[in-house]
Parts: C-alpha cells; sequence; structure tokens
C-alpha cells in the first residue's frame, strides 16, 4: 500500500480513474508538494574557508551576512563580488521493492554573493554603510527513479514508469546594512534583508516532473504520459538582521572579539503556479493550470562566536547558530496549512537545529602581498521532519591580499548519511549525499 501510495501522489493519482470507474474529465490532481529543502547558503570565500565560523571576525566586504555589527572594521571604501560552483552527489536506498533509484550529481554556479560598502563619519561616530545582494536559500535537487507494480488480484496491474524530477533556483536578498561604533570597544549594526526572486530568472524556484510508463490494467494494455511544472514566484519577503561586535580582551598583538547576530522570523508572499498535463491511453488526458497565493513561514536564528588573534599571523573562532525550524510552516489560500518539507501535515515536528563551526588563518607575508592559508570544520544539521538530518564537513582555502585588492578561493565538503526521503516525498527511503563547494571572490579596495 505504501508503494501504491507514492506511486499516485508522483504520477497524480493517474489509474485511480479505473479502479474507481470514474470519468477521467472528472479527476483533478492534488496540489503539488514543495520536494526540495531549503539550504542556507554562507557568503564568501574567506568566511566558507574557515568554516563559516566568521560572526565574531567578518572583517571583510561579506560582514552584512555574517554580523553587520562588524561591519565597523571596514576602513576604506570596497567593491566585492564572489562566485560558487556546487556539486552535489546522492546514492539512493530505497526502503521497499519496486522502486528503483539510481546515484545522482548535479552541479550549478550562482552568483553568491556582491556588495559595496563605504565608511564614514557622521555626528562624531565611525559608521560604515553597505549595499550587498546575498544568496541566501538554494533549492536545487534531481532525482531519476523507476516505479514497478505488480498486483495480481483482481482488478490485476502490472505496470512500470520511468520518472525524472527536477528542483533549481533559490532565494536571494538585497541587503542595505549600517555599522557605528558606539564605543571604542563595541559596535552594532542593522541590515534589511529584501528577499527577491533570484536574478537572472523569472522564478524564485522551479520543479519540473515527467513520466512515461506501460502496463496493463486488468487485460488492458495502457501508456501514460505526465508532465508537471510548478514555479514560486514574485517571492516577496523582510527581515531584519542585528549584530554586535565587542572586542573584549586586548594585549599587544593579541585580541579577543566576541560576536552576536540575531535574524528576526518572517512570513514570504510567494505564487504557486502550476501546469500538468495527464495522458493515458486509450483513456484519455487531463490538464491543469493552477495559480494561487501563498504564505511560508520562516524561521529566526541566533548565533555567537568568538574569535582570538594570537598574533599577527595566526587567529581562531568558533561559532555556534541556533535555528528554530519549528515555526517552518506554509499556507495556501484556502488555509489549507502544511510543512514545506513533503507536503506533511503541521502535525509532524520539525526540531530546532544547532550548528557549531570553527576555523583558523594563518598569514604568509611577504614584501609587497600577503598570503593567507585558512582551514576550518564544522557540523552544519539540515532540517527535516522530526530529528536534523546530521550533516558534517570540512573547509579549505588561500588566496592574495594586496593593498589595493583581496582575490580568495575555498573549497568545501560536505556529507551526510540516512537522509530521511520523506522530506522529498519518498516515505520509506533513504539517501546519503556528498557536497562539494568552491568560490572564489574578489574584493577592490578604494
Amino acid at each position: 500500500m505504501k508503494l501504491k501510495k507514492i506511486f499516485f501522489v508522483i504520477i497524480g493519482s493517474i489509474l485511480s480513474l479505473s479502479l474507481s470507474q470514474v470519468s477521467f474529465a472528472q479527476f483533478s490532481l492534488s496540489p503539488p508538494n514543495i520536494n526540495a529543502v531549503p539550504l542556507p547558503t554562507g557568503s564568501g570565500a574567506r568566511a566558507i574557508a574557515q568554516g563559516s565560523a566568521f560572526i565574531a571576525v567578518a572583517d571583510d566586504a561579506t560582514a552584512a551576512s555574517w554580523n553587520p555589527g562588524a561591519l565597523i572594521q571596514l576602513e576604506k571604501p570596497e567593491l566585492s563580488v564572489v562566485s560558487s560552483f556546487l556539486v552535489t552527489d546522492q546514492d539512493f536506498d530505497p526502503g521497499f521493492t519496486g522502486l528503483s533509484l539510481g546515484n545522482e550529481s548535479v552541479s550549478r554556479d550562482d552568483l553568491n554573493y556582491a556588495s559595496a560598502a563605504y565608511p564614514f563619519r557622521i555626528f562624531g561616530k565611525n559608521m560604515v554603510a553597505a549595499l550587498n545582494y546575498q544568496q541566501i536559500y538554494d533549492f536545487h535537487m534531481d532525482l531519476d527513479f523507476g516505479l514497478s507494480i505488480d498486483e495480481p488480484s483482481p482488478p490485476s496491474l502490472n505496470y512500470k514508469q520511468k520518472i525524472e524530477f527536477e528542483s533549481k533556483g533559490g532565494i536571494g536578498a538585497l541587503t542595505p546594512a549600517l555599522s557605528v561604533l558606539v564605543t571604542p570597544k563595541i559596535s552594532v549594526g542593522i541590515a534589511v534583508n529584501i528577499f527577491t526572486d533570484e536574478f537572472f530568472g523569472d522564478y524564485a524556484w522551479k520543479q519540473t516532473t515527467e513520466a512515461n510508463g506501460s502496463g496493463n490494467l486488468d487485460g488492458m494494455d495502457i501508456t501514460t504520459t505526465y508532465n508537471s511544472e510548478t514555479k514560486f514566484e514574485d517571492f516577496q519577503a523582510i527581515n531584519l538582521t542585528f549584530g554586535v561586535l565587542w572586542d573584549i580582551w586586548e594585549r599587544e598583538d593579541k585580541l579577543l572579539t566576541f560576536g552576536a547576530v540575531f535574524d528576526t522570523p518572517y512570513t514570504a508572499d510567494v505564487d504557486r503556479v502550476t501546469n500538468t498535463t495527464s495522458i493515458t491511453n486509450p483513456l484519455g488526458q487531463s490538464k491543469l493550470h493552477n495559480r494561487e497565493e501563498m504564505e511560508i513561514d520562516y524561521p529566526m536564528s541566533f548565533g555567537a562566536g568568538f574569535g582570538f588573534r594570537y598574533n599577527d599571523a595566526l587567529s581562531f573562532s568558533f561559532d555556534v547558530t541556533w535555528t528554530d525550524w519549528s515555526t517552518f510552516e506554509q499556507e495556501d489560500e484556502a488555509g489549507n496549512e502544511s510543512r514545506p518539507l513533503g507536503g506533511a501535515s503541521t502535525d509532524r515536528e520539525i526540531d530546532d537545529t544547532l550548528a557549531v563551526r570553527t576555523g583558523v588563518e594563518y598569514l604568509i607575508f611577504r614584501k609587497k602581498i600577503i598570503i593567507p592559508i585558512r582551514g576550518g570544520l564544522f557540523y552544519d544539521p539540515r532540517p527535516s521532519l522530526g530529528n536534523p538530518t546530521d550533516v558534517y564537513g570540512f573547509s579549505i582555502g588561500s588566496g592574495v591580499s594586496t593593498k589595493r585588492f583581496s582575490l580568495d578561493a575555498a573549497y568545501q565538503f560536505r556529507w551526510a548519511n540516512e537522509v530521511d526521503g520523506e522530506d522529498f516525498g519518498l516515505s520509506d527511503t533513504h539517501f546519503e549525499f556528498n557536497e562539494h563547494m568552491f568560490l572564489t571572490s574578489l574584493i577592490v579596495y578604494f
């Protein structure tokens, strides 16, 4: 029965008309679910190379995305741009017969971050203003698999189907930010995140499903074709990020800093546009077009960390971030509420996540350049129905800095075992994933 349930969800219960003797024209599809987990994306090659332990450091142009209070450390006007390239490998393990899942690999490149920052002084206070674009969530996923049903009891059904699912896109934010030096040791900052559809596209994220099948239903040969495209358009939301940076202790070239950041919760308005065509020969064809407004509640988060500069060359960082995923819900315009993970009922809990990150940076000084060596380790769980999915990783990076520019590169590797397929609408399945991310960033000083 579990296999049939999955089968009917994915192809829209195409065969249910025969089993219930209802005309094909009367059949209507169930609303589609969001079948990809929104994965938070970090900003900047330098921060990523240090395991994303950057809350109490944040002394470059990406500071607004980590801790706007730390922007005050920028002494010159800066322009920055960061690009990313991501490769995800998935190894599936179906939990029952009739479902065949292969190993999948998906890659994509994106604009990770861009900013302009300008220090100035007003009312006797040092300030830094910045305008930023940052990628917030990533929704990419590919999934190709097969389904087979062999039911000998009347009405007999022998059927095989090949299904291809793809989700792509993400959510970005335009972020003006301001940092103020309140005392010689303490600075505070605020960033306004204006969430938008990702640049260079007409949607925030999109998911498509294509399926082709053939078989025999109670002595009748049948073929099916199913095509569905769901776009999430006009994504609109605003939230605030508050940050503080405190120089706790300083002696000679040693410095201990504390940073804290708070992201407010927010509700996003988004249009879900669905176009679906189902053809079952010799029974007929059905088409569906639907556009509806949705609201999605996104969580608040709180992070804190320490940075310790041992000397001019060597520094360490440590962060902890809590995210309140228990509030992650969606509601359509008819008032139906569900979890965005697999379309589960709001009765299903999503536990909060607690991420731990640590990083190190060592600077090699040459006559006119500085060469950094960076590394980091982290535990960064992802939201899941029930307990979070444990995700571990490490990162490394290097670059070159002069008085006029900094060019950095980073590599990050993340992995997870026993990811629950129910988060994506595939009950009783699990998979492992490995993710490789490469970032390059250029910062120009004026």
